[in-house]
């Protein structure tokens, strides 16, 4: 995000915008996994990489819980004409947030950033409804609403982008002291 200078109507008022993709910071790609100690017929064995895979299958399933209520609470049928968009607004939004987690915002997405996919995720959803009713119906208010939607989603999809990867630059690198001690490592 940046504060540039209006133009237009509203020329020389100072304004937050969000970057436009061409201008958007690289961002921290994820760490590489250490490597899963596996016995002769596949089972892991106990080991750095076999803890750390566990420790993120543990923080994973949290965050699972805690993603499911950013897309809302109410519970659709499966005959629900908007069940299969909203179906369509998770799986979306879990890719995004696992594309975003490895190439920009060092293998962690925060809540922040996690909550303006969540909202991507459902103005894209919304945004598929609306086009799909508007054209059965022939409903031009409908796909111009559509359109907006889609708008909207965009521009939440390039703060995500920004926010995660401003995140995942100011993380510290490495644990302090304290924090390895509590996560059980080895002394240094």
């Amino acid at each position: 995000m940046t504060l540039r200078k209006g133009h237009g109507t509203g020329a020389g008022v100072p304004r937050i915008e969000v970057l436009p993709p061409d201008e958007l910071r690289a961002g921290v790609p994820a760490p590489t996994r250490p490597a899963v100690p596996r016995d002769s017929s596949g089972k892991f064995q106990p080991g750095h990489g076999t803890t750390e895979l566990a420790r993120a299958g543990g923080k994973a399933a949290g965050l699972s819980k805690q993603l499911a209520r950013l897309l809302g609470l109410a519970e659709l049928a499966e005959d629900h004409p908007y069940a299969p968009y909203a179906r369509l607004a998770r799986e979306w939004r879990d890719d995004h947030m696992a594309t975003l987690s490895a190439t920009v915002a060092g293998g962690e997405v925060g809540p922040g950033p996690a909550s303006v996919i969540s909202s991507a995720a459902l103005q894209m959803a919304a945004s598929r409804w609306l086009a799909d009713e508007g054209a059965a119906k022939g409903d031009a208010k409908m796909l111009g609403q559509a359109s907006s939607l889609m708008n909207d989603s965009r521009q939440n999809l390039l703060a995500a982008h920004e926010l995660a990867s401003r995140e995942a630059a100011a993380r510290p690198k490495k644990p302090g002291r304290l924090a390895a001690m509590l996560a059980g490592e080895p002394k240094r």
